[in-house]
Formats: C-alpha cells, structure tokens, sequence
C-alpha cells in the first residue's frame, strides 16, 4: 500500500475577505502561516519519498512549511489545483450572489449541476485527483507521499472515494490532513480533515457573516449619504464632531475620484448600503503604495466581518494598480486602531491631523 498524506492548505486571503479564489493565485494570511507552522512538528518524524503540490502560492507555502528544514522537492503537479472557478475568479462572493443567484446555489447544493463561463467541472476535478492517487501509487509502491491541494478539490476525492454525493463529503478545516493508502487502483481512507496540530487559537472560525458587493459610488448623487456617513466615522474617531467639514472632505472625494477613477467604491449586501471605500491612488504612487483615504462601514454591520471585505477590495484594488504596500491614518483613540493591526497593519509613522496627531500604519501586499 501507497500512503498518501493530502494536505489542505492554510488560511488565505480569499478566504477572509471573502472572494472566490479557484485558481487566482492569493497568499497565505498571517494566521494561515502560522498554521502552516504546526505542521512542521507533525511531519517531522514521517519518512517521505516523495512531495507534491498544487503550483499555487498558498499550497506551495503550506507544504514547504509542512517539510520543515528537509531538502526535499517539491513537485508542482495541476491536477492538485483548485476546481476553476471560471469567470467567478477573484469576484467577491456577495457580488456573484447578486449577478449569478441560481448558479450560486446550485454551487452550494448541487454542485454537479454547477457551471458558469471558463468553469471546470466537478467530474472534471474528481478524475484528475484520481488520477493523480492512480499514478502515485504506481510509482511510489509501499512509499509514502506528501500532496499539498485545496478544500474543493479534496472535497471532490473524497466524494469520489467514498461513493458519495459532493455534498455529503467533508470539507476540510485549513491545514487539515487527509491519510489515503493506495494499491491497485484500490483506495481506502485511514483519515480525513484532521486539523489536531493546530489549538483553538488559530482554527479559521467565522462569525455572523454579511457577504458584500461593490459598486463605483454615486458622484452624483451620493453627497449627503457621503458626508453622514464620514461625519459618523469622524465621531467614532475623536468623540465628536469639533473641528469636522463635511464640505472639505466631500471635495476631497470628488478631487481624488477625478485624479484616479474608479477609487471610490459604495459596499452593499445585496440591494442594502453596507459602506464607503475611498482610495487615494496619487499619493505615495512613486513609493508603491496605495491609500486608503476612507474606510467606512456602517454601524449595524461592524463585528460581522464586512470590515475584513471591504480591506479585501482595498487590496485588490492595489495589487491591480501593482502597488507594493496599503497605508492609512488613524487618530490614537479610533477604536479601528485595533482592526487595522489585527489586519497586519503596522504603525509607520505619524503626520498632523485636524485635531491631532495621526499615526501612519501601512500592510504589506
């Protein structure tokens, strides 16, 4: 028998900010390479005749940290990719809820009736991954093997390998470990989501969740929304409204929207204002790095992780304009201080506010 360890990667960016990954190509977080850590430990006493992988960033990362110090190489292999998304790819999920509401939920409880542009099937990701078992435990007979994949996928194998609809398959936790042994075109699993080298602490759990769109905003007719909504931020930030000019920051709006179109974005869930994205794409630009100028989201939705989206479209957004590096200012007593440095923002600096001294804070992409 071929053992077979299958390794879902750790948490990734698509994976908190809530878009579709598939094949496009996004890193680990900061939790999810500290899972990845504990894998280490795990492995480091199992003899490996051979390493695999997705080609993809975020299973390579995984199973290089999995290898620890070993000189061992790691074999890029497509068939443990991602299912492909197709024209889903990058998309946030809560706009591809609002443009694709029957292929959504035909994703989520039919998948075997699921297709959308330049998407791959599920048989299609059941026969390859198979394939790939097949063709491993020819060549590694009696070996065992390291394989690094991703949730569909292995969700996929394992439906396939147990005879059952996808539906009713695990999908696993990030970093979990599945144990296969393999032999003759025979194919038992000893084990499946086994995530029990990571503590509570860094399990990926995931609270009350509203799922976000974007949209350009309303240039037109968004001033009042727009100044109601800062004038909130700016009290949440300083604990009123002294020294606030709702005319001077809706003109700075509309200068930096003129300079950069395309920067200033409204949030919805579904057909309900969620929030406001302001990027301010001049400044820093010969540095590389982008500006958040507002980040706004709107008080009933706080704490039900629509924060962590709408940095997801800030990031997105950068990395279109190829920028190295997010910034924003923050006053010291804004209670968001402590979003943005759980976000990996880190302080960088300090320049005058309107009241006060703001502090820097920048993430790098």
């Amino acid at each position: 028998m071929t053992q077979i360890f299958f390794i879902h990667h750790g948490e990734a960016e698509g994976n908190i900010y809530r878009r579709a990954q598939g094949r496009n190509d996004l890193p680990l977080t900061a939790r999810g390479r500290a899972q990845a850590a504990c894998l280490a430990p795990r492995f480091a006493a199992q003899p490996l005749d051979a390493v695999f992988s997705s080609p993809y960033i975020r299973a390579l990362d995984t199973v290089q940290a999995a290898l620890g110090d070993r000189p061992l190489t790691i074999n890029k292999d497509m068939r443990l990719a991602e299912m492909c998304f197709g024209c889903w790819e990058g998309r946030p999920w809560g706009e591809i809820g609002y443009l694709w509401p029957r292929e959504k939920e035909l994703f989520k409880n039919s998948i075997e009736d699921w297709s959308v542009p330049g998407s791959e099937s599920l048989a299609a990701v059941q026969e390859r991954m198979w394939a790939f078992v097949e063709d491993v435990s020819r060549r590694y007979p009696g070996g065992t093997v390291a394989a690094g994949s991703h949730g569909m996928a292995l969700k996929a194998l394992t439906a396939r390998i147990r005879g059952v609809p996808f539906r009713e398959a695990v999908l696993p936790d990030n970093t979990a470990v599945m144990l296969l042994q393999a032999e003759a075109g025979r194919c038992r699993i000893v084990y499946e989501n086994d995530s029990s080298h990571l503590d509570a602490s860094l399990k990926t759990v995931y609270g009350p969740m509203k799922e976000l769109r974007f949209l350009p905003y309303d240039l037109v007719g968004g001033r009042e929304r727009y100044v109601r909504c800062y004038a909130d931020a700016w009290r949440v930030a300083h604990g009123s409204l002294r020294g606030f000019d709702g005319e001077a920051c809706w003109q700075g709006a509309l200068y930096r929207a003129a300079q950069s179109p395309g920067s200033l974005y409204s949030a919805w869930v579904t057909d309900d204002f969620a929030g406001i994205l302001a990027m301010d794409d001049r400044r820093d630009a010969r540095r590389g790095a982008d500006w958040i100028a507002f980040f706004y989201v709107v008080p009933e939705l706080r704490g039900k992780h629509c924060g962590m989206q709408l940095l997801g479209q800030a990031i997105a957004h950068a990395r279109d304009r190829g920028r190295r590096a997010l910034r924003l200012t923050v006053a010291p007593s804004n209670p968001a201080k402590g979003f943005y440095e759980k976000s990996g923002f880190v302080p960088a600096g300090r320049e005058p506010g309107a009241l006060e001294d703001l502090i820097v804070m920048e993430k790098e992409l």
